[in-house]
């Protein structure tokens, strides 16, 4: 419950105050009255009193406009969709744009967002990983707020950037039943693209959504700054050799990934972003669609102020009536107020206390159909979704499960989410997909660092996945106990225990340095006619070394030759060759023993 006008609610103790001194004063007059004259006269009407007393009550509280519950009022709109897929690696904390690139796009997207109708936007941040912000939204002050709070690092779990997971998940963040246009703003420094570049400028191309491409920093480039904790202070990022890493922007393969995806490059001049944004969003398709446009709380001073009304009207009655009569009047007061008290108790209230009760006592489907009428009732609590998420899971209807818990990741609570990630988590472990399952505990531990329940779940699920890791002296195969037993209302997990066939196909460690496009993945070793090193022999640094330069040489030929307007052909050879270069980095890296330097 809240209310519009809270300070009002300090008056309310003058009311009992009132009645005492009303009370000690009639009392007073009684007694003198007693001492001048033998009648006994009638008492002072205190029920009546007290009656006036709560009417008083109820009117301040009606004054204060009380609120509970919520409601969506939904206006026909028009607009297309807009996902925005920004990279906030450490790299793009580089100074080399002022004040810095991060805080320079943050601007040019309020700027952006500043110019929108009635289209609507949803966020995808990179940097390591990649994971929605949140979804598709007409709220654009909720979406400014999120932006102007984001920091580099945010989503780092591993080391690097991921513009192709982020682009990826922007693909799935669109509403596929609209029919209105649809557009990706990827804004990144494009120091690296992720392993499969040309795979994911293909689907998007295949998709028919729009890319543009807006880059972030300059050729010249700056140092990587990182946060020191024993200085209090950030200091730059330093390589292998302890010569400062240069992050610098690299334009041509942001230009190769636009143009084999069949979009558009805006250069780097992040000023121009809102402008060309905006333009495109105005003459592509619009769609008409039913958006609600925002959530506003129920207001609940009527019911409070008809309480009052008609205790005044009883107290008025009770006051004229004989004693004895008056005394039956309290029985309409009394039923005024116990219908008010009830109606506190909304139906999403009600129904999902139902749903938890069932899900305690192990009825599953019937605890996922009372916190499924608990949404109808309030569809923008984060928590309810939570709660259906669990019991759709306990009951085996994973998707349904999927789709409960992936609403919540849209929630502002930081541990909604990973309570969320970690319900999807056992949902993919259900349906024997590992990879997934661990991605999904991953990044619960992201938004939730202390759960040591995810952290249980992501170490046993990395271990089936990669049997090397596993105790030398464990006895068996693990498997997962999602989460400890409770109810769902505080957020647990599924208590139940799946079985994942380890051999069948879900499983499978990733090669370091495999690419994603299905080519063959090179293997440390000897050295073949284009310097790639090949399978069977001992791996040699210095052969890497030598087909990474000659790879550069060929990548640097193809920039040449596409110049700044490259055929969607020539495009997609630059992301090929420079998803082979990352792959054979990251063996070159492995090598060296130097962790991975391009965690940044």
């Amino acid at each position: 419950m809240s209310f519009a006008h809270a300070w009002l609610l300090a008056l309310l103790p003058i009311v009992p105050i009132a009645l005492g001194l009303w009370a000690w004063g009639a009392a007073r007059q009684a007694r003198r009255v007693r001492s001048l004259t033998r009648s006994v006269p009638g008492g002072p009407r205190y029920l009546a009193a007290g009656l006036f007393a709560v009417a008083a009550a109820m009117a301040i509280v009606a004054a204060a406009q009380p609120r509970w519950g919520t409601q969506r009022s939904a206006l026909p709109r028009e607009g297309a969709e807009l996902v925005i897929v920004l990279d906030v690696s450490r790299s793009m904390g580089a100074r080399d744009v002022a004040p810095n690139r991060l805080d320079a796009t943050k601007e040019a997207l309020r700027g952006m967002l500043s110019r929108l109708g009635g289209d609507r936007v949803g966020l995808v941040i990179f940097g390591g990983d990649a994971r929605l912000r949140f979804p598709l939204t007409t709220d654009f002050r909720a979406a400014r707020d999120v932006i102007a709070n984001l920091e580099t690092g945010s989503v780092i779990v591993e080391g690097g950037t991921s513009a192709s997971s982020g682009l990826d998940i922007a693909l799935g963040a669109f509403d596929t039943t609209a029919t209105a246009g649809k557009l990706i703003l990827l804004v990144t420094d494009g120091d690296d693209l992720g392993a499969d570049p040309a795979g994911v400028a293909q689907r998007v191309r295949d998709s028919g959504v729009e890319l543009m491409v807006a880059g972030a920093g300059t050729a010249e480039g700056a140092t990587v700054p990182v946060y020191d904790a024993r200085t209090n202070s950030f200091v730059d990022k330093k390589d292998a050799a302890g010569a400062p890493i240069i992050t610098r922007l690299n334009e041509p393969f942001l230009r190769a990934l636009a143009a084999a995806a069949g979009g558009r490059y805006l250069g780097s001049d992040l000023r121009a972003v809102p402008g060309a944004v905006a333009g495109r969003l105005a003459t592509i398709q619009h769609a008409r669609i039913e958006q609600e446009s925002a959530t506003v709380p129920i207001e609940r001073h009527p019911w409070f102020a008809g309480a009052a009304l008609a205790l005044v009207v009883v107290a008025s009655v009770v006051e004229r009536l004989p004693r004895r009569a008056g005394r039956l009047a309290l029985v309409p007061a009394v039923a005024v107020l116990t219908l008010l008290l009830g109606a506190c108790a909304t139906a999403a209230h009600d129904a999902n206390s139902e749903g938890l009760r069932a899900y305690r006592d192990g009825d599953f489907a019937t605890a996922a159909e009372r916190f499924a009428e608990a949404r109808a009732a309030e569809p923008d609590n984060a928590r309810i979704d939570l709660n259906l998420a669990a019991a759709l899971t306990q009951a085996g209807r994973y998707e349904e499960g999927s789709i409960a818990a992936r609403r919540v990741l849209g929630s502002r609570d930081a541990v909604l989410r990973g309570q969320a990630q970690g319900i999807i988590g056992h949902q993919r472990f259900a349906l024997r997909d590992l990879a997934g399952a661990l991605a999904a505990f991953r990044q619960a531990l992201i938004e939730n660092a202390g759960d040591d329940d995810a952290r249980h779940d992501y170490e046993v699920v990395l271990r089936l996945l990669n049997p090397d890791l596993a105790d030398p002296g464990a006895q068996g195969t693990a498997t997962p106990t999602p989460g400890p037993e409770g109810s769902p209302g505080a957020g647990a997990s599924p208590s139940t225990t799946p079985q994942a066939d380890v051999g069948g196909g879900a499983g499978g460690s990733p090669t370091p340095g495999g690419q994603a496009n299905g080519s063959a993945t090179p293997q440390p070793g000897g050295q073949g006619t284009n310097g790639t090193p090949q399978p069977g022999q001992e791996p040699n640094r210095a052969q890497l070394d030598q087909a990474i330069l000659q790879l550069d040489q060929r990548i640097a030929r193809a920039v040449k030759e596409a110049g700044d307007d490259p055929t969607p052909e020539q495009a997609l050879a630059i992301l090929q060759m420079l998803a082979e270069r990352t792959g054979l980095a990251a063996m070159r890296d492995a090598l060296g023993g130097a962790g991975n330097p391009r965690d940044y």
